[in-house]
């Protein structure tokens, strides 16, 4: 796992952990940054434990192991997690 924060190597290309939690955060400014930084890393190891881009999975995942997060920072850090994939050409 990357340091808090930083980008880490997830298949091919570069997964950002903090870029993840901003974009989380605007979506939901309610979302406490600690948390959205905590399940945005979290959702790096789902994508790569995957293979591929699933939000509706990595949120499933999220909850299931951080239930005391919410259903919906899940939901928006796993989809967070997918567009910054998609936008960046990131493949788990």
């Amino acid at each position: 796992m990357s340091t808090i924060g930083g980008p880490e190597q997830l298949g091919s290309g570069t997964y950002d952990a903090a870029w993840v939690a901003a974009q989380a955060r605007a979506s939901d400014p309610g979302l406490p940054e600690e948390t959205a930084r905590e399940l945005a890393l979290y959702a790096g190891e789902h994508l790569r434990a995957l293979g591929e881009l699933d939000a509706p999975e990595v949120a499933r995942r999220l909850l299931a192991d951080h239930p005391q997060a919410g259903a919906t920072p899940a939901n928006v850090v796993a989809k967070a997690a997918v567009d910054y994939c998609r936008q960046h050409h990131v493949q788990p």
